[in-house]
């Protein structure tokens, strides 16, 4: 027992002797500490990428459900060149797609699209660049699911989306500021 505390004092002094006899430099990384501009957000990228909708907000319910029937009608925008394409559903699968915009014809980017009523979380689909959506939801005339979509972006009026797929769907979306 005394042989193995003798080593582990030993290799325990190691490197302090090593470092003051120059074989070995032990040095101290520095913390880096955010500068004002850093710490501060700038009003461009405020207005332009809204932060995200918190994980696990709650979905609020706005006081009337939307149907099928509201989509707006929106011209999407056209892709970058680079973008890579939606890969097509799976056999079996319907998709639930659409864009979400301003009032003025904008896309909205990272748009949380809330199914059911646990609020956004870290998996829930977010609007892309292009303000673009979607979901796949199973294929089924038998049997009827109804879902509760909600559309939702801190300083933006909640949409409340209630349907009952019977294929494949595009719905569009105006989010308006909140009050």
């Amino acid at each position: 027992m005394g042989i193995v505390a003798i080593l582990i004092l030993l290799l325990g002094m190691v490197p302090p002797a090593l470092s003051g006899v120059g074989l070995m430099n032990v040095a101290v990384a520095p913390i880096a500490s955010p500068t004002a501009a850093e710490a501060t957000p700038s009003a461009e990228a405020t207005a332009t990428e809204p932060p995200p909708t918190p994980e696990g907000t709650p979905a609020p319910k706005p006081s009337v459900a939307v149907d099928t029937g509201a989509s707006a009608s929106i011209e999407p925008p056209t892709p970058a060149p680079s973008a890579t394409p939606t890969p097509s559903p799976q056999p079996g699968l319907w998709r639930v797609q659409g864009y979400v915009v301003d009032e003025s014809g904008n896309p909205l980017k990272n748009v949380c699209v809330v199914v059911g009523p646990h609020g956004c979380q870290k998996y829930s689909p977010h609007t892309d660049d292009q303000g673009h959506y979607f979901l796949d939801v199973a294929a089924s005339k038998d049997v009827t699911t109804a879902f509760d979509f909600y559309f939702e972006m801190p300083g933006r009026q909640t949409v409340w989306w209630h349907f009952i797929p019977g294929g494949p769907i595009e719905f569009n979306v105006i989010l308006k500021p909140s009050n």
